[in-house]
């Protein structure tokens, strides 16, 4: 089998060694890739995000430690803030197949409890054919929310991962989701899709965002970038 590294220079046409910082992104997944750690198609989703924040300005890391005992799927970093993009491709191990959108939810809210208290955007990204669910409580401002909320992110996170949430369940009071990222890779982009409910504007900012690719009419506004 041809390398991670080969197949997905081939599918980008072009080598990753010309683009500063992202050469080691690339070493961390294909060592990843190599010995099991991460599947061919999650790295690749990795990769194309890290692409994408690259060319938006950041400096940019995959499979980053966080709080000590968890790894960000892809860490950016830019004068305008910290950015966290968890990947999920949909995958439901065979013993959660018959309760697939409750586990891809209590999935999510994991992630949010685990990462997004050290990171001023928190995204969750997936492919573009796929559609997400993500749970309403994550995405109330925090100074919106009540005990209910609180308590249903903790018991989602619990449910995902009973041993790993109930070390981070301390901050599910300020974890959330700030808005969701498609990956096409057929075209090799990214879209960032935020909600208009607390502070869009500088989260916007922080994506480097143009301000006429925002799409603030309908009944649930969104930016789109």
């Amino acid at each position: 089998m041809r390398s991670f590294r080969f197949e997905l220079e081939r599918m980008l046409g072009f080598t990753v060694d010309g683009f500063n910082g992202l050469s080691r992104v690339l070493d961390v997944l294909e060592l990843e890739v190599s010995r099991g750690g991460i599947a061919r198609y999650h790295a690749m989703l990795q990769f194309l995000v890290a692409l994408d924040l690259h060319r938006r300005g950041f400096d940019v890391s995959v499979e980053e430690p966080v709080d000590g005992g968890f790894k960000a799927d892809v860490y950016a970093e830019s004068p305008m803030g910290r950015v966290i993009v968890e990947v999920e491709t949909g995958y439901v191990p065979p013993d959660r197949m018959y309760e697939l959108e409750g586990f891809l939810e209590a999935k999510i809210a994991f992630k949010a409890v685990a990462y997004s208290a050290y990171t001023d955007l928190f995204i969750v990204a997936t492919p573009s054919h796929m559609s997400l669910s993500i749970p309403g409580e994550l995405l109330k401002p925090i100074e919106s929310r009540d005990v209910r909320d609180v308590i249903a992110i903790r018991e989602l996170a619990l449910r995902y991962d009973k041993a790993r949430a109930s070390r981070v369940l301390w901050r599910a009071h300020v974890s959330r989701v700030d808005g969701l990222a498609y990956i096409n890779v057929s075209d090799r982009k990214v879209y960032y899709i935020i909600p208009i409910n607390s502070s869009p504007t500088l989260r916007a900012q922080i994506l480097n965002c143009a301000q006429d690719s925002w799409v603030t009419d309908g009944e649930s506004p969104l930016i789109i970038c």
